[in-house]
């Protein structure tokens, strides 16, 4: 047997042993939206095992106030996340809606529609993002591409979710 192992990188740990990952990426997001004086916006630690941090606040639509949040954590990814209807989907619907959402998605490839299984609507976004390709610039602008988006389908989305179909 060699001797010769290779060894496993040692993981960052910062304050009481959050894992620097999540905590970097969260203080750079929270020093941006102050920085840019960007309000209404509440964070909260999950405690979960990936040090989630969650941003979360409301987005304008279409005389609408959705709910969202931004996911930052100790993977490469953040999400946000958009809920864009409560408990509208049941189980007669959710076929059709399925469909629909789906043709969503082909059209928006950036963007994922779903519905969860409390009939929520949501909308999700993935963005690439290590500690070195963090950008928090970056996410506001997809958060403003995406309310612009939501601006633009947010009737029609609605309409097919309150038909009787």
């Amino acid at each position: 047997m060699s001797e010769n192992k290779a060894e496993a990188p040692e993981e960052v740990v910062g304050n009481a042993g959050e894992s620097a990952v999540a905590a970097t990426k969260a203080a750079a997001f929270r020093t941006y939206i102050e920085k840019e004086n960007i309000g209404g916006v509440q964070e909260h630690e999950v405690g979960d095992a990936v040090h989630s941090h969650v941003f979360r606040s409301n987005l304008p639509v279409q005389g609408q106030s959705l709910p969202f949040m931004i996911l930052i954590d100790d993977s490469v990814y953040t999400l946000i996340q958009v809920e864009i209807a409560a408990q509208l989907v049941t189980a007669e619907k959710k076929p059709g809606v399925a469909v629909y959402l789906n043709d969503l998605n082909d059209q928006y490839r950036m963007l994922k529609y779903g519905s969860d299984e409390m009939g929520n609507v949501l909308l999700t976004c993935s963005i690439p993002s290590g500690i070195d390709q963090f950008d928090p610039s970056l996410i506001v602008a997809l958060l403003n591409q995406i309310q612009g988006h939501l601006n633009a389908v947010y009737p029609d989305v609605m309409a097919k979710l309150w038909s009787k179909e």
